[in-house]
Order: structure tokens, then C-alpha cells, then sequence
């Protein structure tokens, strides 16, 4: 750590959002399937719970990105000291509470539950930047994409009906506070990238995470649980596939949109978890399903082609 000024890396303007969606697009096909893969994992072995997949996601991933760049690149460790609390909230807020409040409303309730509150995020995002920070400014395409994304995402989750939806209990407690402390990623994650780089940005917030997870769940704790080497094994993949590699590239994207435009293109995971699910698990894809998987790609389809035109029109 030094106390001198990181090397600055702000996006540049030369660099096409289309990446973005890109990355976006990669990152929610391993969110997609991590959900579902979260509820099998539940059902079918009572000794991994939520707290413990929580805390090896983000301890996991934190261990091989501080090895690699031990070794490789040293630089990415060094960051200004009074930037060390921004780090330690978000790890704790952005990752601990998010990723916990998250799979405990996946565990308590339906995936579906889940997915659905957690995306109300981008309205939350977009609020915040529109009236409180004003970085970002009121746009007609960009409220109707929102409006699209958040009505397919319902229709694609839920299949129509409401009872797959359910709230109650702890549940409504966890669904809010997954979407709120998402919504404060996505933020707060778009504003240390105009000074850290992506992997600097990573390696902070999954240490305090994993810091965080000790107190709560300290190592004695989990010794008196007694995994075995497959429990252990499945926890590792799962760290690796559920927030690893869907992390880094959703907080690369970040690099080249806008926070609102991030969230809103994420509601594609649900849609890729039907589509999973139906490829994979054979599982019945509703005609409403579809409507609704149509209407979050539309959503995303307008935020990328839309503002082309717009310019190309200012500039006539």
C-alpha cells in the first residue's frame, strides 16, 4: 500500500460502448446459471447454506487475484490510505451484504423472487444519478428501456402468474436490501474506477468482504462444520464461476457505460436463465416467458442503437 497517487485510468471516449454490452452479456450467462445453481446446492446438501456460499465467493476470489497479482503485478496493490474505507464499504455493502442478502431470498424463496427484486436496482441507480449526484441526465430512450427491461423481467421470471413471486418475512427484508446494496455497487464501483483500475478495484472489495465473513463466520466455525474435499470443491467452482469471472467483466464494463445503462443491460440474466434452464434442464418455456425475454433484449437493443442515432442526427 502508498500513500502516493494511483496511476489514473479513465475511460476513453475512443472505446466503443458496444464492449460493454459485450462483457455484460458473458458476465450475467454465469449469473444466469449461478442461481439455479445456488438452489440445487441447497436442496441437495443441507451443509452448504447461504453464509457459507457467501463468504467463499468473495474469500475465494479474493485469494486467487492477490496470488496472481502477488506475482505478477504488484502495482494493482497500491492505492491512496484515505480511499481504504470507500474499498471497505463497498467489499462489505457492495459484495458481502449483496451477495448474502441475495442467495438468502434464493434459498428462502424462489429464484425467481430473487431476480426480480434485486433487479428493481437500475430504477434505484438511476434515481440517484439523475436527482441526488446528477452525473447523469433524464433520457426519454432510456427511461422506456428501463420501463421494457423491468416488465420483461417480470414477465420472463415469473411466467405470468404472481404466485411465483412470494414475499414474506425475512424474505421481503433480504429481496430489498439485495436490491438497495446493488444498486450502491453499481455506484459506488463507477465512481473508484475513474481512479483505480479494474483489478484494484476487485482485489480491495473481495479482501474486506472475506474480512468481513470472519467475524461473522469465523474459522473454527466453519472447521466444526466439517466439509469434505467434493464440499470444498464445489464451493471453490462455485466462487469462480458465480463471481469471479462475472465480476471482473461486469466491473470492466462499468469502464465504458454509464451505472443506469450497466444496470439496466444486467436484466438480461434472467433471460439467460430460462434459456439455460429450458436448454439444460429441459424445463417448459412459456409463451409470456418469451414475450418477456423479447421485451429485456429490445430494452438493450435500444440502449446500444438508439444514442448512435441520435448523434448522428445532432450532427446533421
Amino acid at each position: 500500500m502508498s500513500s502516493a497517487a494511483p496511476k489514473t485510468e479513465l475511460p476513453s471516449s475512443s472505446v466503443s460502448p458496444l464492449r460493454g454490452y459485450v462483457l455484460i452479456f458473458i458476465a450475467v450467462t454465469f449469473w444466469g446459471g449461478s442461481a439455479s445453481l445456488a438452489k440445487y446446492l441447497f436442496a441437495s446438501n443441507p451443509k452448504i447454506e447461504t453464509l457459507i456460499i457467501s463468504q467463499t465467493r468473495s474469500t475465494f476470489s479474493f485469494f486467487l487475484l492477490a496470488c496472481y497479482f502477488a506475482l505478477m503485478e504488484r502495482s494493482v496493490f497500491r492505492i491512496e490510505r484515505r480511499d481504504i474505507g470507500k474499498f471497505a464499504v463497498l467489499g462489505v455493502l457492495g459484495i458481502a451484504v449483496t451477495n448474502f442478502a441475495y442467495y438468502f431470498t434464493v434459498q428462502e424463496s424462489t429464484v425467481a423472487t430473487a431476480i426480480l427484486i434485486q433487479y428493481t436496482a437500475p430504477v434505484l441507480v438511476m434515481l440517484y444519478s439523475v436527482a441526488v449526484s446528477r452525473e447523469e441526465q433524464i433520457q426519454g430512450i432510456k427511461v422506456l428501456s428501463l420501463i421494457l427491461a423491468l416488465s420483461g423481467c417480470y414477465l420472463a421470471v415469473s411466467g405470468g402468474p404472481a404466485a411465483e413471486i412470494r414475499l414474506s418475512g425475512w424474505v421481503l427484508v433480504s429481496g430489498i436490501a439485495s436490491s438497495v446494496c446493488f444498486a450502491f455497487l453499481l455506484i459506488a464501483s463507477k465512481r473508484i474506477l475513474r481512479r483505480y483500475s479494474t483489478w484494484t478495484m476487485l482485489v480491495y472489495s473481495f479482501g474486506f468482504a472475506g474480512v468481513f465473513w470472519l467475524f461473522v463466520n469465523p474459522p473454527w466455525k466453519i472447521a466444526a462444520a466439517e466439509y469434505s474435499m467434493s464440499d470444498w470443491g464445489i464451493l471453490w467452482l462455485f466462487a469462480i464461476v458465480s463471481i469471479l469471472i462475472p465480476h471482473s467483466l461486469f466491473t470492466t464494463s462499468l469502464k465504458t457505460l454509464e451505472a443506469s445503462t450497466a444496470g439496466i443491460a444486467s436484466t438480461l440474466e434472467p433471460v439467460i436463465a430460462i434459456v439455460i434452464a429450458y436448454f439444460a434442464l429441459g424445463e417448459v418455456l412459456q409463451g409470456i416467458q418469451m414475450i418477456g425475454a423479447v421485451a429485456v433484449v429490445a430494452a438493450v437493443v435500444l440502449l446500444q442503437i438508439a444514442p448512435r442515432r441520435f448523434l448522428k442526427f445532432a450532427r446533421r
